[in-house]
């Protein structure tokens, strides 16, 4: 005689309903448990700290024509100048990049003249650009600086000359100056970073034109000028093994959990089964739906009713014929928890559906 295999306590006939609920607290718990062991195995860096410097400088003399009042052939900068003793202007445009660690920099820079006239309040009418020094590019692997010593001549006459030009030929009334800029380009990699250093810095000397004195201007736009912090996140696996153990853990938790699921809902007793279909019907269909009183099976009260018979294979069916007579479905629970009829009388014709808890049919598991 085979013997009846036993199940675990919880998946009995009696608490079997009750797995479910129990099943997802359990695995939810557990899938926080996991997720915690697994984060044991990683390590997460939230931010990396690389401080770099930015420095420039920028220097000049102005020179000047053969004249009887100056006994020099420049005058320093931060003077004031007069503008038809201008021959040119020498200047030397500087700029150093240190990091405190070693990157792989890629860095490039140029020098350019911008001439500019405006109107009096600002609005630009005339503008032209004039490459003094073209586009010079480096790389550096493994180093923490680079630096830039660039001197240029700068033909103040030439540029004066221009925009003396156009405000004369047009009539005018306008401010003129000529601007030259050292613009610096830099991106830097380390193994640690997520994304590459972007820098810029641009150097800028400001020579006014078309004017009887002449006052220079010197201007640093650097993106940082002070130490800066680059920050990043990144996570890595940092314990193989733990982080492989929890990953099996997290899959067997789920195949549990849907594996109990699938066991009790394939396993239903019959009676819970009929339990829900007599619920399900009474609240879908209560509004063409009539109990009587009675009691007595099925039998007694088809033998005690001296009408015709038909009986009909599935409650969707009677509710089809109610439909068509438009009768209400009368019904009883004859035997309780265990059967219940279902009928529609139309003359002496009664249409019977009787729904037991034997006929209900649920999966076996082998």
């Amino acid at each position: 005689m085979k013997s009846k295999e036993k199940e675990l306590p919880f998946l009995e006939e009696k608490d079997r309903e009750k797995a479910i609920p129990i099943a997802l607290i359990y695995g939810v718990v557990g899938m926080l448990i996991i997720l915690l062991i697994a984060s044991l195995s990683l390590t997460f860096k939230k931010e990396y700290v690389l401080r770099y410097t930015e420095h420039s400088d920028l220097d000049y003399n102005v020179y000047l024509k053969d004249n009887n009042f100056y006994g020099t052939k420049f005058l320093p900068k931060d003077k004031n100048y007069i503008s038809t003793l201008i021959n040119y202007i020498d200047a030397d445009f500087s700029y150093d990049f240190t990091s405190e660690e070693n990157i792989d920099l890629e860095y490039s820079y140029y020098i350019k003249a911008t001439l500019l006239v405006d109107t009096s309040t600002g609005k630009n009418i005339y503008k032209k650009e004039d490459t003094i020094l073209e586009r010079q590019s480096f790389n550096k692997t493994n180093n923490t600086k680079f630096e830039i010593a660039e001197n240029v001549k700068i033909d103040y006459s030439k540029y004066n000359t221009m925009a003396s030009n156009f405000i004369n030929q047009y009539d005018i009334s306008a401010n003129s100056k000529v601007v030259v800029s050292l613009y610096v380009d830099i991106d830097g990699k380390h193994s640690n970073f997520n994304k590459s250093i972007h820098d810029k810095a641009v150097v800028s000397l400001e020579i006014p034109l078309t004017n009887k004195t002449v006052d220079i201007n010197m201007n640093y736009e650097l993106s940082n000028n002070v130490n800066a912090i680059l920050q990043y996140r990144s996570t890595r696996i940092s314990h193989p093994v733990l982080f492989i153990i929890s990953i099996a853990l997290a899959v067997l938790d789920i195949v549990v959990i849907v594996g109990i699921i699938y066991y009790v809902t394939s396993n239903r007793d019959n009676k819970v089964l009929y339990a829900r279909k007599l619920n399900k019907i009474l609240r879908d269909y209560s509004r063409c739906l009539s109990q009587v009183i009675g009691t007595g099976d099925a039998e007694e009260l088809i033998h005690t009713k001296t009408m015709e018979v038909e009986n009909v294979i599935s409650f969707d069916d009677l509710v089809n014929i109610r439909d068509i007579l438009e009768k209400p479905i009368l019904y009883r629970e004859t035997i309780p928890n265990k059967e219940t009829v279902f009928y529609i009388v139309e003359n002496n014709i009664c249409y019977l559906y009787v729904m037991r808890v034997e006929d209900m049919k649920r999966k076996k598991i082998k």
